[in-house]
C-alpha cells in the first residue's frame, strides 16, 4: 500500500514550519547564542517583545542560530529590525565556518519596524548549501559599548510544497518484512539496500510532472549495494537528513514490494549483501475525484 506520512500530507496541504527557534523573544533570548554581546527580550517589538542586542566591546555584537538543512532545497528568511541606540544593523546567511557565505543584508537603518532588506521587500531566498546554515543578526556599531539593535519576529520557512521539491536529493531505502503501522513510524526491521542516483551517496531527482504524475530524472541511474542479505518487503523515500525516527513532521513515502502488482515490483526479492540493486522506472501519480 503506497502511503503519505503526517510530514508530507502536512507540507502538500499547506503548512509552514519556522525552522527558527523562539524567534518572537516572547519571554527570553533563549536558543540564540552570543557573540560580543548582551542579549535581552525587550517590550515595543514589532509584535509583543523584541531581541535587544547590546554592545559590550569594540566587535560587532551578534547573536546566530545554526538551523539543519536540507541541501538544494530553498528556504526563506524574514527579520524585522529597528534602530536602538544605534542605527547600523544586518542580516547574514551562512555556515558555521563562514557566517555571511549565502547572504549579507548590509548594514540598514531603520527608524521603525521593517523587515530586511528593504531593497526587496524584505523577502530573502537561498537554496542551502549545507546541511547546517546559521543564521545571524548583528548589531554593526562598534563606536562604543551600551549601543543597541532591535530585531523581531524571525521566521525561515522551507518553500519546498511539491512532491519533486520536497523529495529533491532524497532516497529510497528497502527493507525487510512490512511496512510498518504508518509512515509516521520507524522502519522497525532489518535495512536492505539504499538506492541513490549514483550508486553510492547522491540524492534523487525527479522530471516536471507531466499528467499529474513524476518519474526518476532520465540521466540519473537508480541503484545502491546491498548491505545486508534478506527478502525485500517493502520501501520508503525519504528526504534529506530523515534520521528514521518515529515523528509526524518528516516527510515520507512508503510502499510494499512483490514481483507484480506492488507499489515496487523487482524481479527477484532475495537481496543479497554486496549486490548492486536497482530500480529502472519510478513514477508517482497525485489524483484527484470529485
Amino acid at each position: 500500500m503506497l502511503r503519505l506520512s503526517t510530514g508530507l500530507r502536512n507540507k502538500i496541504a499547506g503548512i509552514d514550519v519556522n525552522k527558527i527557534l523562539n524567534g518572537s523573544f516572547t519571554t527570553d533570548t533563549s536558543s540564540w547564542t552570543a557573540i560580543a554581546s548582551v542579549l535581552a527580550s525587550i517590550a515595543g517589538g514589532q509584535s509583543g517583545n523584541c531581541l535587544r542586542i547590546t554592545t559590550n566591546s569594540a566587535s560587532p555584537a551578534k547573536a546566530y542560530q545554526d538551523i539543519t538543512c536540507k541541501i538544494g532545497h530553498y528556504y526563506m528568511l524574514i527579520v524585522y529590525g529597528k534602530n536602538g541606540t544605534c542605527s547600523t544593523g544586518k542580516v547574514m546567511i551562512g555556515t558555521v565556518a563562514d557566517e555571511d557565505a549565502v547572504f549579507d543584508s548590509g548594514d540598514n537603518n531603520f527608524a521603525d519596524w521593517t523587515v530586511f532588506p528593504a531593497s526587496i521587500a524584505g523577502v530573502i531566498v537561498f537554496q542551502a548549501t549545507a546541511t547546517t546554515h546559521r543564521i545571524t543578526l548583528q548589531n554593526s556599531d562598534t563606536s562604543n559599548t551600551g549601543k543597541t539593535y532591535l530585531f523581531d519576529e524571525v521566521k525561515l520557512i522551507s518553500l519546498a510544497r511539491a512532491i519533486r521539491d520536497i523529495f529533491y536529493k532524497g532516497f529510497i531505502n528497502i527493507y525487510v518484512g512490512s511496512q510498518p503501522g504508518t509512515p509516521d513510524n520507524a522502519p522497525g526491521s532489518t535495512l536492505l539496500c539504499t538506492i541513490y542516483s549514483d550508486g553510492s551517496s547522491a540524492g534523487l531527482s525527479f522530471e516536471e510532472a507531466v499528467a499529474g504524475t513524476i518519474t526518476k530524472k532520465s540521466t540519473e541511474t537508480w541503484s545502491g549495494t546491498a548491505v545486508a542479505t534478506g527478502t525485500a518487503g517493502w520501501w520508503r523515500l525519504i528526504t534529506p537528513g530523515d534520521d528514521g525516527s518515529g515523528n509526524t513532521t518528516d516527510e515520507r513515502l512508503d510502499g510494499a514490494i512483490a514481483t507484480t502488482g506492488a507499489e515496487l515490483n523487482m524481479a527477484s526479492l532475495t537481496i543479497v549483501i554486496n549486490a548492486i540493486q536497482s530500480i529502472s522506472t519510478f513514477q508517482a501519480t497525485v489524483s484527484m475525484q470529485a
